[in-house]
């Protein structure tokens, strides 16, 4: 719950699965790529060997350091080493330069994304009501002009991407510039995202205060303040 009597003046965001989705699903563009290069593959494959990569990943960067500046290359070259964990796992005979051209245009092409049904009328009824809205992403730099090209980012004062900022959740700093750039209190501040490390602890060990989206029900035996709509932030706000 909100701190008692202290209302938010401002909800920020995550991003991926919170605000917008991947349709088709990473699993079945990677498989629909990897099959175009090498030998056929179904996205039911590819689904466990993306997670652990992006696992792996993921512990390759220290906690708070922005992951697509972690390598020489920046976060082009990242994907490529990514590619790359996925081909090993799977002993998949692709190329992966051309993988990643044909992987990085993919992600690239605002078709492949969605915004939840929900997200539109939340954000609509958010602003009447007052608050400040931003987004809190872990995402390369083609966040903004995905969120554009969905018609989103006029939504929100600030956007703050990890790629761009050089750090990402759950540091307490990504947090912080976002409050500093909406000019609002840490303590007055609702952040709404999907993860529990990055998103709910990290937004709680900032000084704001969480909620975990959680679609599918997953964190049901969880302590976290959980919704599974975004437009459940209405009663939050307005309880």
């Amino acid at each position: 719950m909100t701190r008692k009597g202290n209302r938010p003046t401002a909800v920020t965001f995550d991003a991926g699965n919170t605000l917008l989705y991947c349709d088709p699903s990473p699993s079945e563009i990677y498989a629909t790529q990897l099959s175009r290069l090498g030998r056929p593959v179904h996205a039911e494959e590819v689904g466990p060997v993306f997670r652990q990569a992006w696992a792996e990943m993921q512990r390759r960067t220290s906690p708070g350091l922005d992951r697509y500046n972690s390598v020489p290359g920046g976060e082009r070259a990242w994907w490529g080493e990514f590619v790359k964990e996925i081909l090993g796992q799977l002993d998949h005979d692709a190329p992966w330069e051309p993988l990643l051209d044909d992987l990085y245009a993919a992600f690239s092409d605002d078709g492949v994304w969605r915004v939840f049904p929900e997200t539109a009328t939340t954000l609509s009824k958010l602003r009447t009501r007052g608050l400040a809205l931003a987004i809190i992403s872990n995402w390369d730099r083609r966040l903004p002009d995905i969120l554009r090209s969905l018609g989103l980012i006029d939504r929100f004062e600030a956007v703050t991407v990890s790629a761009i900022e050089g750090v990402e959740k759950p540091s307490q700093e990504i947090f912080q510039r976002t409050s500093r750039r909406l000019g609002v209190d840490p303590s007055s501040i609702l952040h709404v995202g999907d993860s529990p490390l990055e998103d709910y602890s990290g937004a709680r060990n900032a000084g704001f205060t969480a909620v975990l989206i959680d679609r599918h029900n997953l964190f049901a035996d969880e302590p976290y303040q959980r919704i599974s709509s975004l437009d459940e932030v209405l009663s939050i706000i307005d309880g």
